[in-house]
């Protein structure tokens, strides 16, 4: 058997007490996510009705998600995972995801609630 070995760090890293959630659906993505001055960062993408662009908005949303300890996907079931796959494509581990369908459109009430929670 052939293969290479990787060291793994003794611990894990520190977290950075930031957290994101994101709601998605047909039209548009709704993101909200923690700044370290307490107060939420929004952002919303609008999701292109040609699929060929789909993956474009989906790499805009995980970007916007950025570093941090654990994000809440919600949204219509395919889309949140083509999103975690992105999420976890830009550097996340699979387990700092959380996911919930969810009936939308969603407001940004709703969303700092769950972002609350999350804390």
């Amino acid at each position: 058997m052939h293969g290479s070995t990787r060291t793994r760090p003794a611990s894990k890293p520190a977290g950075t007490g930031l957290n994101a959630v994101v709601w998605i659906g047909r039209s548009r993505a709704l993101v909200l996510r923690d700044r370290v001055d307490g107060e939420p960062d929004e952002a919303e993408v609008l999701m292109p009705d040609a699929p060929a662009a789909t993956p474009l908005a989906l790499a805009e949303v995980a970007h916007f998600v950025g570093d941090v300890d654990r994000v809440l996907v919600l949204g219509a079931e395919d889309l949140r995972t083509a999103l975690e796959r992105e999420i976890v494509a830009i550097g996340h581990q699979p387990e700092t995801i959380r996911e919930a369908e969810i009936e939308g459109p969603v407001d940004r009430d709703v969303l700092l609630a769950k972002l609350r929670r999350l804390a």
